[in-house]
């Protein structure tokens, strides 16, 4: 299905939109900055990187490669060494999976592009699904019994406090879940496949709902600020996609 305001926000109005889209990612980015950290030398690195990955996901979403990648690659080394700064070595494993996707993608995507030289995806196949669902379902069974173990070497990727989100679900079990579908997400990214963006738009949702009730409105802004970003790449990406 053609949407026509879609159409042009991802043809002849596609710089126009990224540039007021940027300008609002750096607003919530900036708002939030200054209104729950100290301001320290690591907040203002990771404030820098945070505008990094702005410009990475909505490359990403127009599937430019060197853009897209290489600023991806930039973004996540920025959040790997912010992580091992603030000794947070279990909070590296994500970021750094994400690293060297980008820098696999990087070559990868090369290799398929149009005659504008931006990244062809593809449609799944029923395997492919298959293959994502099973993915996920292994991932949620086997990461408290992996995030326990790195947990007993000082490296947990999420930490169970038992708190309670709505009073009855858990929030380690919450994070999992977007942990999972988040890696899910890149990988199927990194190997064109459209969907990635509905999996990116159920992560955004769940942190949404999550900020909103325990008052974050500051990361709440942000997160729809990307997940408006996903909305334009699931179209954009499908409307390019091959079988």
């Amino acid at each position: 299905m053609r949407i026509q305001l879609l159409d042009n926000i991802t043809g002849k109005w596609a710089m126009q939109w990224i540039i007021i889209w940027f300008i609002c990612g750096v607003i919530a980015l900036s708002a939030g900055f200054w209104l729950t950290t100290d301001h320290t030398t690591l907040d203002w690195f990771y404030l820098a990187v945070s505008f990094i990955g702005l410009v990475c996901v909505v490359s990403l979403s127009f599937r430019k490669n060197v853009m897209g990648n290489g600023f991806g690659m930039g973004a996540t080394a920025g959040e790997v060494i912010v992580q091992a700064t603030s000794g947070a070595v279990g909070l590296m494993l994500a970021p750094l999976f994400n690293f060297f996707t980008h820098v696999y993608g990087i070559f990868y995507w090369s290799k398929h592009t149009d005659p504008d030289g931006d990244m062809i995806p593809k449609s799944a196949s029923k395997a492919v699904w298959l293959i994502t669902a099973a993915f996920i379902i292994i991932g949620l069974a086997l990461f408290p019994t992996i995030n326990d173990l790195l947990a007993s070497y000082g490296y947990a990727v999420v930490e169970d406090d038992s708190s309670l989100f709505l009073g009855f679900i858990s929030f380690f079990w919450i994070n999992v879940i977007a942990f999972v579908l988040s890696i899910t997400a890149q990988a199927a990214m990194i190997l064109r496949y459209s969907f990635n963006w509905w999996l990116w738009i159920i992560v955004n949702f769940v942190w949404l709902i999550v900020n909103l009730m325990s008052g974050n409105y500051i990361f709440a802004i942000q997160t729809m600020v990307y997940q408006v970003n996903a909305f334009i790449g699931l179209y954009e990406w499908h409307r390019s996609e091959q079988g």
